[in-house]
């Protein structure tokens, strides 16, 4: 077995070719810290017919089966989070989301996957932006685009001007929710916060509650693993061995690691024993194709709980645990993991705290309110009319009862008539002036603005026509200086209303077909709604 951790180019592949050349035969290649060195080197492994197994190395890049057919790894790569960022995305709901990436290969790569992870999931990316050393422009992009839930791809450096940025554009508190990397070390940002602007409690204040999303170092179940040991046994054993020794996040891969070609050989010694009693693993070359594809085929069938989780791969990809964690009160604290292999999410219960009283809204809610009368104004209106048509109603009564009587009849009783029937049309129109768009539908609504408008009109013309006509003959009559008898019938008066009526009607037929009301939406400026600050109300009038 070649072991390598070499993370130098020219020493890791001097290294690789030395031990190719003058050394034994090597059955797998174990390691690949860097990606730069493995990738060079699992790209080469097809040729020696050599099976590599990193622990370390996560990078997109080596997920291309077709240019590293030979390449497997214990590690979930960086692409394995965006699965488990679809998943938590469903789980509150968030179906609007923006992008910010530093322009590094790595994280162009992740995001490059999440937009294919995100295609088709009815999940809509409003905006992508990148950026090199100064995020502020493009935070200040994502604002302008309403984007409350940014997806962030950057390391800690960055990251420390990103929440910066944050602060100065108010991107932070209970509308906003961050998602970065998890992959940060403890108490990261007071390594880079002089280099910043802002004050560290701002920073602190624009850090808190995002959420991060890294693989899981160490299984959380309690289920004794294949070693016979559960993960939380072998850290204790693993811290107790390391000492005072620096801890690496990957040494439950590597443990993994080697219990898989331990697994992957004993496979390929059963198959040998079962097909061919005369061929060994003992046998291999580097040009012996036919053991290298036996070897590829066992790891491929790798399925077994290891201090990392079930350890299973697809196309050579490991399909492990994600964790989310959240920035809490200077800390971070485990909120939920993802597990790749059942495609399942679970939150721990109460752990995530959001900064407003539920998880924040993806994009600003603007709702349109009619503005509609006040019901209970209607109401009294409406029964002021009713009153004044029962008071007309009885006028008209009485008037029609009397009118044979002497001083009824001197005051024009079919003039009277008509006055208290204008007075009843105009009456009427209140009722369906106060009609709007809560009461009635949009087709309905035009027809009722015609005809209200008819109804006024005749109304009005009709009540101060009569009005008009008596208090013309009674002009007509006193003007007489000579004061000679003179009698102007009610005919007369009836002509006088009846021209005025058809000059209104000819209006109101012209009206109607040149120009016939139509109804209209008036909107007014956004109001944020006081229950609800991501909520804006924009009234409409009709």
């Amino acid at each position: 077995l070649f072991v390598f951790f070499q993370c130098d180019n020219a020493k890791g592949l001097k290294a690789f070719y030395d031990a190719i050349k003058y050394g034994p035969n090597h059955l797998m290649v174990f390691g690949g810290v860097c990606a730069t060195v493995t990738s060079i080197i699992a790209e080469s492994l097809k040729g020696w017919n050599l099976v590599q197994l990193s622990f370390a190395a996560t990078t997109p890049e080596l997920a291309d089966k077709k240019k590293y057919p030979y390449f497997f790894r214990t590690v979930p790569s960086d692409n394995a989070v965006n699965p488990a960022i679809l998943k938590l995305l469903k789980y509150y709901q968030w179906k609007r989301v923006g992008t910010l990436t530093q322009d590094v290969q790595r994280f162009s790569e992740v995001r490059n996957d999440l937009t294919g992870v995100l295609y088709g999931e009815d999940i809509e990316i409003s905006d992508t932006e990148s950026f090199s050393n100064d995020p502020c422009t493009s935070v200040k992009k994502l604002k302008g685009n309403d984007v409350r839930i940014i997806l962030g791809q950057f390391d800690e450096e960055m990251a420390v001007k990103v929440f910066c940025c944050a602060y100065d554009e108010e991107m932070y508190g209970s509308k906003y929710q961050w998602i970065i990397p998890g992959w940060y070390e403890n108490l990261w940002w007071e390594s880079w916060i002089n280099s910043s602007q802002c004050l560290s409690k701002n920073l602190l204040a624009a850090m808190e509650g995002y959420i991060g999303v890294d693989f899981e170092p160490l299984s959380s179940k309690m289920i004794k693993t294949i070693s016979g040991r559960t993960p939380q046994q072998y850290e204790k054993e693993y811290n107790a061995k390391r000492g005072d020794g620096q801890s690496s996040k990957f040494h439950g891969y590597a443990y993994d690691g080697i219990w898989v070609i331990a697994k992957t050989l004993q496979r390929a010694m059963k198959y040998l024993n079962a097909t061919n009693k005369h061929q060994k693993i003992e046998d291999f070359n580097y040009t012996n194709h036919k053991l290298g594809k036996i070897f590829l085929d066992a790891m491929n069938e790798t399925n077994f709980f290891g201090v990392t989780g079930q350890v299973v791969f697809r196309n050579g990809e490991r399909m492990g645990t994600i964790k989310f964690t959240q920035f809490q009160e200077r800390k971070e604290v485990k909120v939920g993991e993802y597990n790749a292999v059942a495609d399942t999410l679970e939150i721990i219960n109460n752990s995530i705290r959001f900064q407003g009283l539920e998880p924040p809204k993806d994009k600003t809610i603007i709702q349109e309110e009619l503005r509609k009368i006040s019901l209970p104004l209607y109401s009294i209106l409406s029964a002021l009319t009713i009153l004044g048509m029962i008071m007309a109603s009885a006028f008209l009564f009485f008037n029609i009862k009397n009118r044979n009587q002497k001083l009824i009849k001197m005051s024009s009783p079919y003039m009277n008539n008509l006055i208290i029937l204008g007075g009843m049309l105009s009456y009427a129109s209140i009722f369906l002036f106060g009609l709007d768009g809560s009461f009635v539908s949009e087709k309905t609504f035009e027809t009722l603005c015609t005809v209200r408008t008819w109804i006024l009109t005749v109304g009005y013309t009709t009540a101060f026509g009569a009005m008009f006509a008596k208090t013309w003959r009674v002009h007509a009559i006193f003007k007489n200086v000579k004061m000679k008898k003179k009698i102007i019938k009610d005919q007369k008066l009836l002509v006088i209303v009846g021209g005025m009526l058809l000059i209104d009607l000819c209006i109101l037929i012209c009206w109607q077909v040149v120009d016939p009301l139509r109804r209209t939406v008036e909107k007014y400026n956004m109001e944020v709604c006081p229950q609800a600050q991501v909520i804006l109300v924009v009234a409409y009038l009709q």
